[in-house]
């Protein structure tokens, strides 16, 4: 959004991005529903931001940005009151920072860390990739299993438990391998390969719905489409991108 079009619409919380050259570039909520603005923005048109992303691609630009808006806007909508004192806080220093003006407390963006992974069997020369499914997700689609780190783990320590309270299956070796911020919330993805010592997939299933090895070759059909009843996960995931690393391995 440009400052010039602030003069003129009904703003909420406005954040300030960056700059694009040297122009200055925004996100902001506006006090109305989509329709009432639509004309204001024409030919351009709302859109959701995770819709928009997904046509993206992982590798473009422009993800960052979107992440970066939607991530903060969602913080300041949920943290408008002070945590120690309960009083109503107020955004300043551009929006990366909320002060409370009662007790003086300041409090900045919140970003939760989760590790996702990608588990092969020990010694298996990574032919097979471990995948599982939550409730949560559309029939067939299969992706890599992941979940929250808790506070004092080590990003080691996070896969484990993760693989041994879904899977019960024991990690014995885990290497970091890239990262994405993900602002559904406002989480960072950290993604992972792991080993794993041999034994029977045992899910929690109140945790997953089901886990399972897959081949290299069936997961190549699923990324090309050919496999209606295992679906990965699309490009804009960094699910998808573990996958493209281990199916480019010799």
């Amino acid at each position: 959004m440009t400052p010039g079009r602030c003069r003129f619409l009904p703003l909420g919380t406005t954040i300030f991005l960056g700059l694009e050259g040297d122009a200055p570039r925004y996100a902001a909520t506006l006090d109305g529903s989509a329709e009432e603005f639509g004309d204001m923005f024409a030919p351009a048109k709302f859109r959701e931001g995770r819709a928009v992303a997904m046509k993206f691609g992982h590798a473009h630009p422009s993800l960052g940005i979107v992440a970066q808006a939607k991530s903060m806007l969602a913080w300041h909508k949920s943290h408008l009151f002070c945590a120690k004192c309960g009083h109503q806080s107020e955004l300043v220093k551009a929006g990366y920072e909320r002060k409370c003006p009662s007790c003086g407390a300041s409090h900045f963006p919140r970003t939760d860390p989760v590790v996702i992974m990608l588990a092969f069997p020990e010694g298996g020369n990574n032919e097979r990739a471990l995948v599982g499914r939550g409730y949560h997700l559309p029939p067939g689609i299969y992706s890599a299993l992941a979940g929250f780190m808790e506070p004092g783990e080590t990003i080691e320590e996070a896969v484990a438990r993760e693989l041994m309270e879904e899977t019960g299956l024991k990690a014995t070796k885990v290497e970091y391998k890239a990262s994405q911020p993900w602002p559904w919330p406002s989480t960072l993805m950290i993604g992972c390969f792991a080993w794993v010592e041999d034994g029977e997939i045992t899910p929690d299933t109140t945790e997953i719905e089901d886990a399972r090895w897959v081949t290299r070759e069936e997961a190549r059909r699923a990324v090309a489409g050919e496999t209606p009843n295992l679906i990965l996960p699309p490009s804009l995931a960094i699910a998808h991108n573990l996958l493209e690393l281990w199916l480019a391995e010799e």
